[in-house]
């Protein structure tokens, strides 16, 4: 039993399976409360916002409990390394989603709404299409979970596609706080704002690393699929032969 696809058919570890998708719907759960937290900081309502922001670090916890729970049931359980391996960097590249949420979220309690003139559309915009990446990241996980391996490439290079979109959009928002309005911006606040910016772009390239392992993982178990149905396709040919 080599490729992971397999291990998953077996389901002799169902309830890693479970953690596995519980933990891609928390993911997404967490980058949808961000964009609610973004949204009431932008309105002003930072005591809303700063509820909100803690909503955020809540799930990004309860994301690490899973990871570990995966980790312990790895190094207890009867796997095979390759399997083991690819079931750790999975989640590990997983929770890497929610951990950038949860910096830019930190990141936001320190600051102020009046600091990102002319840029909020542009973050909004970022949030909104990691948002979507996130949603197909969570889709193509349970895809491969439950063996639709002809629906997991697409789903990929539709997440490669949409990371490059947001990295445009980053380059505007960059380009944008050259202007000289922000010159008087002092280094602590601008430096704030950087890493902010940073760690919401980190969304979706954290999305796509992980998305990537989900297609070589794809193409593991493709491969092994076609030696299957290629060998027995020999066989049968030889015993035809035989009679």
């Amino acid at each position: 039993m080599g490729t992971l696809l397999e291990w998953f058919r077996n389901r002799r570890e169902a309830k890693v399976i479970r953690w596995i998708k519980e933990d891609a719907k928390k993911v997404y759960d967490c980058i949808t409360q961000f964009k609610d937290a973004l949204m009431l900081f932008f309105e002003s309502d930072l005591k809303s916002a700063s509820v909100s922001i803690q909503k955020v670090s809540k799930i990004e916890h309860e994301c690490d409990d899973l990871r570990r729970k995966v980790l312990y049931d790895l190094a207890i359980g009867e796997l095979s390394p390759k399997v083991r391996n690819d079931l750790a960097h999975l989640i590990g590249r997983l929770d890497n989603v929610a951990n950038a949420a949860n910096a830019a979220a930190r990141h936001l309690s320190i600051l102020k709404p009046e600091q990102f003139p002319k840029i909020n559309d542009l973050l909004i915009e970022m949030v909104d299409e990691s948002i979507a990446t996130t949603e197909i990241l969570r889709d193509t996980i349970e895809n491969e979970l439950e063996g639709a391996t002809e629906a997991v490439d697409a789903s990929v290079l539709k997440i490669n596609r949409m990371e490059h979109e947001v990295d445009l959009i980053h380059y505007k928002i960059l380009e944008e706080l050259t202007q000289d309005q922000y010159k008087d911006i002092s280094p602590f606040i601008a430096l704030n704002i950087y890493e902010f910016i940073e760690n919401v772009e980190d969304i979706s390239d954290s999305c796509e690393n992980t998305a990537d392992f989900v297609k070589i993982i794809n193409l593991e178990a493709v491969s092994k699929d076609f030696k299957i149905v290629k060998e027995a396709k020999i066989t049968q040919e030889d015993n035809a032969e035989t009679y």
